[in-house]
């Protein structure tokens, strides 16, 4: 029988961070409905640099896994010297990682476009895009880094406050820097200004918000009355057992974001090869295809909080009990979401796009991968549950396996030797992800993750 209370305790921790993902999803699709009415080129110049900036993304976060489940944990606890002092290491090491990133990135940007094969009418377009989205990296590394704390310490509430205002800034943004000065035939006309910089003006509208998110999330861990709020005139030298705990959990996460986005990059190359209305195709489809998944995310990062709580709190029954549920739970939402994406394929299409054929062939793209969705939340939600036990090295190989030895070795084929279109890559994904569901099942059904629950504190 179904614990109502443990239920109602999970969904309160999920359903903000649900609210979260489906409002950053929704100003995501007005942000990309912005760029898509200027053209499939403008289009495909941010498209080419997508799986880039998903890899840099996926480095920044590493960071918030590896510290965030020992905030988790220590919370359970009840250790509130131990949180705070896993925080000052948290911020030492964002500082850190952020700026090499940024630095790193800044030296390759020109050539970013070039080797992942933007052709030439889009290259000047993704290279001002990329380069000045990256200088926002710092400040999206705070951000990743003290949200997921944020949410591992019971507060879904406040990074989603956050994060939704800045997509709404991005979007205010971008109205005024995409498009020039114009009159609107609205309260009687208008006139609006504009600096009409196009693709430009959203690079510079996301690094703008990205910022402002990352500074507010810096004066809350500082200023806000709180038993774990950290001061300046504490020690931050660095602690050995509490970054080799974030490194031993964070490394894992890193390692399969850089397969993840490392295959993304190599379906990315492929799909240029297809002709430009197929590359803005798919970043239509990719874009749409969020909204199905936002559920599983927002249920995932509540199952890393409460199994990380309950094993802090030594009840390993409730911990298991907790990533159960959460499965289920993220199994009916996502079945939901598949069956929403697969009616709603052809509106969903033609809100980021007006080339007809471009609307055309992401809205198949979409009833294609509608199927595999409920398998792929649950793998969602079950990664984190294994995060929350310390087992992040699972996800890991899944994403190895599933990624390297699946989805890029079918999409080639499936294009090459069988000779289909972007289908290739849609169909070679929804075998991937379905793949992904029923390994995490097995791995949390043997209760093997449990044994790395004993290395989360000292």
């Amino acid at each position: 029988m179904m614990d109502r209370s443990r239920l109602s305790r999970l969904l309160v921790l999920a359903l903000p961070a649900i609210a979260e993902q489906f409002l950053m999803t929704m100003v995501n699709y007005v942000d990309t409905a912005m760029v898509g009415s200027l053209g499939a080129n403008a289009t495909a110049a941010i498209a080419v640099t997508a799986s880039s900036t998903w890899l840099i993304g996926g480095i920044l976060s590493a960071a918030g896994v590896g510290f965030s489940v020992q905030v988790a944990y220590s919370v359970g606890a009840g250790d509130a010297p131990q949180v705070k002092k896993i925080i000052r290491q948290a911020l030492l090491l964002a500082l850190i990682i952020g700026f090499s990133v940024l630095a790193i990135c800044q030296a390759i940007a020109h050539q970013l476009p070039v080797w992942l094969g933007a052709a030439p009418e889009i290259l000047t377009d993704a290279r001002s895009y990329i380069r000045i989205y990256m200088l926002a990296i710092p400040f999206n590394c705070i951000n990743g880094t003290f949200s997921a704390i944020l949410r591992c310490m019971g507060d879904t509430k406040t990074p989603m406050r956050l994060n939704t205002g800045s997509n709404l800034m991005n979007v205010v943004l971008n109205f005024l820097f995409i498009f020039p000065t114009r009159r609107l035939e609205v309260f009687g006309g208008m006139t609006v200004p504009g600096l009409g910089l196009g693709v430009t003006g959203a690079a510079i509208a996301s690094a703008m918000s990205m910022a402002t998110v990352g500074i507010i999330l810096l004066l809350i861990i500082f200023r806000r009355k709180s038993p774990y709020r950290i001061s300046l005139k504490e020690s931050y030298r660095p602690d050995k057992a509490v970054i080799g705990r974030a490194v031993r959990l964070g490394l894992p996460v890193l390692a399969e974001r850089v397969l993840m986005s490392g295959g993304q990059v190599f379906m990315t190359k492929m799909v240029s090869g297809l002709g430009t209305v197929a590359l803005a195709a798919n970043h239509v489809a990719v874009t749409a295809e969020g909204i199905s998944y936002m559920p599983a995310f927002g249920v995932s990062f509540a199952a890393t909080t409460m199994v990380g709580q309950s094993l802090g709190a030594k009840d390993s029954d409730s911990a298991k009990y907790y990533g159960k549920l959460a499965g289920w739970v993220g199994f009916a939402m996502s079945t939901f979401m598949g069956v929403i994406l697969f009616a709603l394929s052809v509106p969903l299409g033609s809100i980021f796009s007006s080339d007809p054929a471009v609307i055309s062939l992401a809205a198949r793209m979409l009833r294609l991968v509608a199927f595999a969705e409920p398998m792929f939340g649950v793998s969602i939600v079950l990664t984190g549950a294994l995060r929350g036990a310390g087992d992040t090295r699972y996800p890991m190989f899944v994403s190895l396996l599933c990624m390297i030895g699946l989805r890029c070795v079918l999409a080639p084929i499936f294009i090459f030797g069988l000779k289909m279109d972007l289908a290739a890559v849609w169909l070679a994904m929804d075998i991937d992800l379905i793949a992904r569901g029923i390994l995490c099942i097995v791995r949390f059904r043997s209760g093997k993750y449990m044994k790395y629950a004993g290395q989360l504190s000292d």
